[in-house]
Parts: structure tokens; sequence; C-alpha cells
């Protein structure tokens, strides 16, 4: 790795490090995926992460502009971090922490972005880190240097991020506890504030309505087409516009700004109004801020281009098991060596022992696509051959002919590609039918057994969802050659069926990260003419798909220490799962016992709940989305403790558990006798059927809006950041009750409150709005949890009774 130190010209000594290149990467490495998001805009399997930044001036809606928003949330996100304790940081906690000191759409609008790049091999707090590198490059700025290896929160962080009415001790403070001191808090101010603005929205004290055009006024005269020095050299030229520096910021205590630019009397600011100080010391600077982590966490080396990549590598197994195609493709850098200057790209491969019993041992590539990023391009080459199931592979260099007739031999730092050929999944013989995904795989003789896991996008309460990790004994059907074949099904939400990835594992061998979106509708029968099937009861077939997965043995046990919650099923009779204490683990059986449909006539009854009916529910929109789990015991007491705090619990398909404060989706009340099925825990209560909820509400938990003495609850309305229906004064509050905007709404004839922390009054609606369901305004008070306070656009209106 290669380290550059350097100091900064500024009216300060400091010495800033860059690492300005790595040794050439390993493949494989726990940032592969990040990479491509990184490396691959445009073009041949590109992951388009940098749309919607590009150009710079793209925004979501007037006034906005997307690189700033990617660049706020990081910043938001590592603000409430504490190196003394080694807690929070760049770790995505901000999910959590909408509203209050996070206001405005900027923020769930980036998280949203983000989401569907959220993996098990990306991390939402890496994908917001990725953000800034993003950003920077797109509006002109510096490469700043990346690594992965974040770790996403699981709740909201502590409160603590910079608010423009801090007093400059404050914010000395602030910044100390993430590490920066007043020199560095100067300059990664100036650097954040180099794109955006302010929108009166958010902050009308500072942009008052209708003072600026879309009401939203820019840090600088560039501050939506580019970022560059002007905010530093406009300040110290005295003709910044910055809000946050000039105008009714001064008035009203919100300067903050010009509090921090002149901590140092000018100094830092005066100098980084020179441009290439600026560059360099953002660089720096914004690198230092996405690596301010947890204590618990260490991040990887810097990321860097790998100059020759494998990509979708696929071993199968063909020919009655006396064959496996080897197919894929290698992606090669082209940026200072163009592919017009390349002749050929072959593989050279190794036996499986590491020998060269392979005949010519090499395989030929033909060019599939091109690929450009911020700074690279490249070239995939594909190939499929076709090797001897018996000696096989195990890894293989790539040796490039130039059209000089020279040659480059690339082989992973010594190390060789590697490829395992114990397990394999059979893509062929794999396929998503409607929602149920059936999977082959190969497993290398003697093993014969493997697992499927899932790596599931669950929805959840807050804007992205949770990643849940599911796993499925697969059960073997027969032997092909030298591998046993064995295969399972797993019934996925609709909103998973093109986003899953998912592993095959046996033992320490694995064929990972696989797609559900890469499978076909239909399972191919395998070539089995040298198989034999397993010994069962059963007969054999050499079609796949018309194949069901049946138990080896009378249990089954998985154990886990992933973070990742996890819920097994079992094929078998019964099943036990052990994990570390910090995974929660459920098992779901799919034992015929578990489905039957005797229905109960006798009324649903718990202590301390109100039944309240059966009631529909669908897989791809949940009812209850606050929480969710799956037993093989579950009864009413037990989910009941599950959603402990929640005002709704319910109960579906004999195993399973859902909370919730509010209806997520519309429902209605269906038929008692629809929801048929016994609880697997208690034979006597009745959990529900297949999209039908045995539904229960607390008698003294969950959220409500509350009886407030001399107003009346009105409904939950429509509004709008450009058009307020309520105008007559706004009282932002991270703290935000029900029972304080009454009290600062006093002598007015209406108050709402919205998006958690929000306060609005008014004495008549001021512009356009509807009256919506009561579900829609679904966030909890910032300050009383147990209290609703709108939503997005969402007003809880009172009006005052006298």
């Amino acid at each position: 790795m290669v380290i550059t130190c350097f100091t900064v010209a500024l009216a300060y000594a400091v010495s800033l490090c860059i690492h300005t290149g790595t040794a050439a990467p390993t493949w494989p490495s726990s940032v592969d995926e990040l990479e491509d998001i990184m490396l691959l805009n445009t073009g041949y399997r590109a992951k388009g992460f940098a749309t919607t930044v590009t150009p710079c001036s793209n925004g979501a809606g007037p006034g906005r502009v997307a690189a700033a928003e990617f660049i706020r949330t990081a910043f938001h996100d590592m603000a409430t971090g504490n190196i003394y304790q080694g807690t929070g940081g760049l770790d995505a906690s901000v999910v959590f922490e909408l509203g209050g000191d996070n206001p405005g759409p900027g923020f769930p609008t980036t998280l949203t972005t983000f989401e569907p790049y959220l993996s098990s091999r990306a991390s939402m707090a890496d994908l917001i880190a990725m953000g800034v590198y993003t950003s920077l490059r797109s509006c002109g700025g510096p490469a700043v240097p990346m690594r992965g290896g974040r770790v996403d929160a699981t709740e909201a962080g502590p409160p603590g991020v910079p608010q423009p009415q801090n007093s400059l001790f404050t914010f000395q403070n602030q910044f100390l506890r993430t590490g920066f001191d007043t020199p560095q808090m100067i300059s990664l101010v100036a650097c954040g504030h180099t794109l955006g603005g302010v929108h009166t929205a958010n902050f009308p004290q500072i942009v008052p309505a209708g003072s600026s055009p879309d009401d939203f006024k820019a840090f600088d005269s560039t501050g939506k087409t580019e970022f560059d020095e002007k905010i530093a050299s406009e300040y110290v030229s005295g003709t910044s516009t910055d809000p946050l520096t000039v105008g009714p910021s001064q008035s009203v205590g919100r300067a903050s700004d010009l509090r921090v630019f002149s901590a140092d009397g000018n100094a830092t600011i005066t100098s980084m109004a020179d441009p290439a100080t600026f560059a360099s010391t953002c660089q720096a600077m914004l690198q230092k801020m996405v690596e301010v982590v947890p204590g618990s966490v260490t991040l990887s080396d810097i990321i860097a281009p790998y100059d020759v990549k494998p990509v979708a590598l696929q071993l199968t197994l063909q020919g009655g098991g006396n064959e496996i195609e080897f197919s894929g493709e290698i992606r090669v850098r082209t940026t200072s060596r163009p592919a017009s200057q390349i002749s050929s790209v072959q593989l050279v491969y190794k036996d499986r022992t590491g020998g060269n019993n392979c005949g010519g041992c090499n395989i030929m590539t033909a060019t599939k696509g091109t690929a450009a990023g911020f700074d690279d391009n490249f070239t995939f080459y594909g190939f499929s051959a076709k090797i001897p199931s018996q000696s096989s592979i195990s890894a293989f260099s790539v040796l490039i002919t130039l059209a000089s007739g020279s040659t480059e031999t690339y082989d992973n730092n010594g190390n060789g590609y590697p490829i395992q050929d114990n397990v394999m999944l059979q893509s062929p013989q794999s396929c998503i039918t409607g929602s149920v995904l059936s999977v082959t795989a190969a497993v290398r003789s003697p093993a014969t057994s493997a697992n499927l896991v899932l790596s599931l996008k669950v929805p959840r309460t807050v804007v992205t969802p949770e990643l849940q990790s599911q796993t499925v004994a697969l059960t073997q059907i027969s032997t092909v050659g030298p591998y046993n074949i064995v295969t399972g099904t797993y019934t996925l939400d609709a909103a998973q069926v093109r986003t899953t990835k998912f592993d095959i594992t046996s033992g320490q061998a694995s064929d990972s990260f696989k797609s559900t979106g890469d499978l076909g509708a239909t399972c191919a029968p395998l070539d089995s003419a040298s198989s034999t099937s397993s010994s069962s009861s059963s007969s054999s077939t050499s079609s796949f798909s018309t194949l069901q997965p049946r138990s080896t043995s009378s249990s089954s046990s998985t154990s886990s220490s992933s973070t990742l919650q996890t819920i097994t099923r079992s094929t078998s009779s019964s099943s036990s799962t052990s994990s570390s204490s910090t995974l929660q683990t459920t098992t779901r059986s799919t034992s015929t016992s578990t489905t039957s449909s005797t229905y109960s006539s006798s009324t649903p009854a718990l202590s301390g709940f109100t039944y309240q009916g059966c009631y529909t529910d669908s897989v791809s929109a949940r009812v209850l989305t606050g929480r969710f789990t799956a037993s093989s015991t579950m009864t009413y007491k037990s989910c009941s403790t599950f959603c402990n705090g929640y005002a709704y619990f319910g109960l579906e398909h004999g195993s399973e558990c859902f909370c919730g404060h509010i209806f997520s989706n519309p429902t209605a009340p269906a038929p008692a006798s629809d929801c048929s099925m016994k609880c697997l825990g208690d034979s006597t209560q009745v959990c529900g059927a297949g999209n039908r909820l045995t539904l229960f509400k607390s008698n003294s938990q969950g959220p409500s809006n509350p009886a407030i003495p001399g107003w009346t609850y009105d409904a939950c309305y429509t509004d709008s950041g450009s058009a307020r229906v309520l105008t007559g004064k706004y009282v932002p509050d991270s703290a935000l009750t029900v029972e304080k905007c009454a009290a600062a709404c006093k002598g007015y004839q209406i108050f709402g409150t919205e998006y958690s922390s929000q306060c609005f009054c008014g004495n008549a609606f001021a512009a356009a709005t509807s009256e919506v369901a009561d579900n829609q305004c679904g966030y909890v008070c910032a300050g009383n949890a147990l209290q609703f306070c709108g939503a997005g656009n969402r007003l809880s209106v009172y009006r005052a009774t006298a």
C-alpha cells in the first residue's frame, strides 16, 4: 500500500496522509461488490450507482441537489459518533433517526436510492460512504479513497447532529467527539457546503418562504452544479450568498457557517479559497469523515480497481456427470491500455489437484462488452468450456496477448484465481416459478448434504428493509458421476423474487452470492444418464423441476454466528436450532401437521388484548411491518410477548407472528372461518391461515392520537413543503409531543404535527389539502413514542374546542 503524506498550506500546520495507491488487490475480496458499485457506472454490467447524481445538478425536485443530499446523509450519520467511547459514527443509524435532527426529504430519498444495492456484501453504511465518493466525482471533485467493512446499526444512535443555532463552543465539542479539531471542523463544513443549500421547508427562519426561487438558497454561486472552492473564496472576498453566513440567519442566531469559518480568525477558510488546497483538503477531510466508525468495526484496505477480475464464474455438472461446464467472464481494465491493443485473452487452468492433467488447460475468450466509470474503462471477455469432472479445476491464471505480440500474465499475486468444485449450483435445474424458488446443486462425493442460505430483504417500519438470513436444508435425490445431487424449495415474498441473493454451502465449500434475478422460470432436466437414485422409497427421476425435497434423517439442526436475524426452515419431521447470543433465531417446520385446516368456532381471547377478527394479508404488502418472527411453538402468548410495545399483533399460517403500530397496507375483515390453521404451539388456538391474520389489539400499548384539553383530534391531512397547509407558526422540536405542539399553538384555532418533530399552527387551512386515512399519519412523536405526529407530508390535525 502506498501512503502519501503532505502538509496542507493552511494557517495551521497539519499533516494529512492520503492512501494514493495499493498493492494489486487479490481476488476474491470482501469488497468485490463495492468495487463494482464504485467503478461500473455505464455500459456492460453497469451498476448505475452514479445515475442519480449524474449530472451534478440532478435532484428529486425543485431546488434539490441529489449529490448534496448524498453527502449530507453521510455527515448526519457520522455526526453522532464518539471516538472516545468507540460508538456510533458512519453506521447507517440515520435510517432510524429521520426527522428531528435530520429533517426534510433528502435523507429518506437518499436511503431509498441506495436500497437496491443493499446486500450481504454491501451494507447500507458502506453505501452511504460510497455516496460521498460518487457525489464528489460526479460534481468534479477529488476521488475520496474508499474502504468497506462497515456494519449497519440496528437502532437509532444518540442525538447530537450539529444544528444551525448551536454556539461555537457546542460545535467544537461536537466535532471533537468525532475526531475533528477546530481547523478540521472548518474544513469539513466548507467541503460539505460546496454543494446544495438550505430549504425553507426545513429552516424557514433562515430562508423565509418566498424569499428565494423554489424556496431554496444555495450555499454558493455554483452550489447546484459543481464541487469547487466558491464556498470559501466568496466568503473571503465578501461576496458570499451563503444563507448560513449572511441574511436572516444572523438575526435569528443561526449563522452557523459564519461562526464556524471565523473560529480561527478566518485563517483556515482563507487558505481554502485556493482551488488546489480546497480539493486536497476536502479529499482528506471527507475520507476522515467516512472512516469514523464504531470501535468494533475493522475497515478493509482502500478499494482499488483490479487490472484483471473474474466475473460471474460458474461450474455446472453436465454429460451424465462426466464433464463440467466452466463459464464466466474476465473483466480487463483498459484505462491506460485500450482494448484495441489486446489481441486475445485466455485462461490457463490447473486441475483439481493443482496439476496439469487437463489436456491443453487453455480456454479462449471472446469480447462481451465494455463499461466505464469516472476514471476507468473496462472490457469484458466471456468464455464457456467443457472440462472432465474427474480432473476438474482448482485455479487459473489469465494470459493477455497484445497486438504487438507481447504477453502479460496475471496470476492473482501468485495465488492463481481460485475456483472450487465441491459444491456447485445447477443453474439450469434451478428456477423461480411464481414465488417458489427451486434450487438444485451438485455436491462432490463423499459429501451428501448442503444448505441453501438466503439473504432476504424484509420490510420494516423504517425506509430501508432489514437483511434476514434464512437457511434451508437441501435433500439428496440422486448421484450423478462423482457428485450427489441435492435439491430444495423456498417460497419468497413477491418483492423478494428478483432481489434475493443466496449461497449453496456444504461444509467449508460455498457457491456464493447467486441472484434469484438470474434464474429462469422453468427448471430444466439434468442429463443423468449415469445417475443412481439416493436410497429412498421414492423412485428417481431426471427432471428436477418435478422433484420434491425429502428428509434424509429424522431431525436437522442449524447453527449460526451471523449478526443477521436468521430463520431456519427444516424439511424434516423435527428440528432444532442453536445460535450465538447476537442472533435471533426461529424455526419454521414444513411438516404436514403444521397446516391443519380444522376451523375452531370459539372466539380467540388473550388477557390484556382485544381480538379484532380475521383479516386479509398479502406477502407482497404486509399489513403489520413492525417486527416478524416464526416458530414451531407459536401461541397467542408467545406472539404477544414478542410484540411487546406494539399496538397490534397478528398470527398467520400456524407459525408466523407479525407486529405493528398501524396497518401499513390495506386490509379488510375476512370470514372467521378463513382463519383456520391451528397454532403449532397450542392446537386449541387459531393462528390465521395463508394470507389471513388472526388479529389482536393491545388494551394498553401502542401510539395513539391523545386527548388534549381544549383541543379535539380531527384527522390526518396531506401537506406539502412548497405549499404549507398551516402557516401561522412553525416550531421544529427534536423532542416534540402533541402536548408541546398544543402549547406552542395556544391562541390559534388549528395545530398539526408532522414528520415526528414538526409543529404547525394556523387559524385556517392556507393551501389545498385532503383528509386521508389515519394510518398515513404513522410516525411517532420524537418526544413520545406512544403518540402519533403525522408523517412525511402528512399532518395529524387538532382543532380548538372553544
